[in-house]
Parts: structure tokens; C-alpha cells; sequence
């Protein structure tokens, strides 16, 4: 539905989940979706570190790396790409709601959560081409 000043509008209400809108696309030859909502997201700008909580379960952070938005269903997500301590390569995305939505977005809506487990033959190599190709893309963006 489109509103008098040409945005789109959508009905949000308790129901509406943008974890079952969100679908990515393939990464890596093997991956595993997990669409788990993550319980928080804990980034330190002070002491460099990021940790991710499933409950009683921390993940600390080692390496990510912001993915250019993604749109999918009509809604923008960011991505990022993650690698925790124990080598897990995940796939993090959040909604980002446009600006005159974020007032009636449910506030769980809005919560980080993981879409998928990439399992990368090497993952230094696919970090260094995610780096290449997010670069590339920034460079034809800025021409």
C-alpha cells in the first residue's frame, strides 16, 4: 500500500516478524539456516570486543564485517558477517525499518538474529573476498 507521499506502508502489528520475511542469498556450498533470534548483541567500542548471548550462551566475536542492505519482501535488512572464537561463521541480520515506521515497529522486530551457519572451505580466504567485493562494490558506488 502506498501512502499520499509515495512511501510504502505496512500494517505492523505483534504478529509481524521480519525473521520469516528475510530470505538471503547463498554464501558459501555449504550453509545451514537458523533463523534464531539473538537475546543480545553486546558491542564494546572501548575495549574492541563484541559477544553474542543465546540465553546462558556467549559467543565472543573475533572478526565482522558490515554486508552492503539487503532488501527482501518490499524490507531493508542490514547483514553482517560474523566469526566467533569457536570458528562459527554466521550471518547476522537486523531490520532497518524506514524512518517514519521506526516509531510503530514492534521493539522485538527490530532485534538482531541469525539467518544462517556458513561453513567456508577457508575461512581467512572468505573473509579476504567478502573484504575485496564489499570494496569493489563502494568504489563503483562512490563513481
Amino acid at each position: 500500500m502506498r501512502s499520499p507521499n509515495g512511501s510504502r506502508e505496512f500494517a505492523l502489528d505483534e504478529s509481524f516478524d521480519p525473521i520469516k520475511r528475510f530470505s538471503a542469498r547463498k554464501m558459501t556450498r555449504k550453509e545451514k539456516v537458523m533463523k534464531k533470534e539473538i537475546d543480545t548483541y553486546h558491542v564494546s567500542e572501548v575495549d574492541d570486543t563484541a559477544v553474542i548471548y543465546f540465553g546462558e550462551t556467549a559467543l565472543p566475536i573475533l572478526t565482522s564485517l558490515e554486508l552492503p542492505d539487503a532488501e527482501c519482501d518490499g524490507l531493508m535488512f542490514k547483514q553482517r558477517v560474523v566469526r566467533t572464537q569457536k570458528g562459527q561463521c554466521l550471518l547476522l541480520v537486523r531490520w532497518k525499518p524506514d524512518r517514519y515506521m521506526r516509531r510503530t515497529a514492534p521493539p522485538s522486530s527490530q532485534k538482531w538474529f541469525v539467518e544462517k551457519r556458513l561453513f567456508p572451505p577457508d575461512t581467512d580466504r572468505f573473509f579476504h573476498r567478502l573484504e575485496k567485493t564489499i570494496a569493489e562494490t563502494e568504489e563503483e558506488d562512490a563513481a
